[in-house]
């Protein structure tokens, strides 16, 4: 995208980096936030990143391809991408709203379909091929490594992540236990090794996180 000034956009791009903080300061602009095509975006982006996944992934099965679905679409990958290429600098919040990974996030899927609806979809495809297609590229195996995606969910919310071991293997299930603690959420996983604990605690704390943000 060329660097130019926000106003210059077409009204369609105006709307993609509008938050409704901005519009409910500014109701006499008559302007429209960027929510319904957020909407559209994220189905949008469903469907390329599908599309991608089943050309790409063949020997996948059902469960992997969603799982590797899932880890391409989450808000910390797409908050990571919108930063990168510099999607934050044309947002238009209001006065009293801060930048931050579910805006980022938000707004990767509303410029998705402001480009699908003023550029069609060769270019929304060329778009993703050059950000997130070339982005996963060699990041496969951490669809299943728990706690790097967890990490990568802290860093981008600025929350602190600790784990402690809070049984040693016991008798009974031979088995190590490990709470994970980020803000307020606290979370066990059991392992066969300190490590497997960890994965596992991370691994709750994911499904808490995705449960809590649908």
């Amino acid at each position: 995208m060329e660097k130019k000034d926000w106003e210059n956009f077409k009204p369609l791009f105006q709307q993609a980096f509008t938050h409704s903080s901005f519009v409910n300061e500014n109701k006499e602009k008559k302007i429209s936030d960027y929510e319904t095509l957020e909407f559209l975006g994220d189905s949008i982006l469903g469907m390329y990143v599908c599309l991608y996944i089943y050309q790409n992934y063949p020997h996948y099965s059902e469960g992997e391809m969603s799982k590797l679905k899932q880890f391409m679409v989450q808000e910390s990958t797409l908050a990571q991408l919108s930063e990168g290429i510099g999607l934050g600098k044309y947002l238009k919040l209001g006065k009293g709203t801060k930048q931050n990974s579910s805006i980022l996030a938000d707004v990767f899927e509303s410029f998705i379909a402001a480009l699908y609806l003023e550029k069609g979809a060769k270019t929304v495809e060329l778009f993703l091929t050059s950000t997130l297609f070339t982005w996963i590229k060699g990041k496969e195996d951490q669809v299943w490594d728990y706690k790097t995606q967890l990490q990568e969910i802290c860093q981008a919310k600025k929350d602190h992540l600790e784990y402690t071991v809070v049984k040693w293997r016991d008798k009974k299930e031979n088995l190590f236990t490990v709470e994970a603690r980020l803000g307020k959420l606290c979370v066990q996983g059991k392992g066969k090794s300190i490590k497997d604990a960890e994965q596992e605690a991370a691994r709750c704390a994911l499904e808490k996180i995705e449960k809590k943000d649908s």
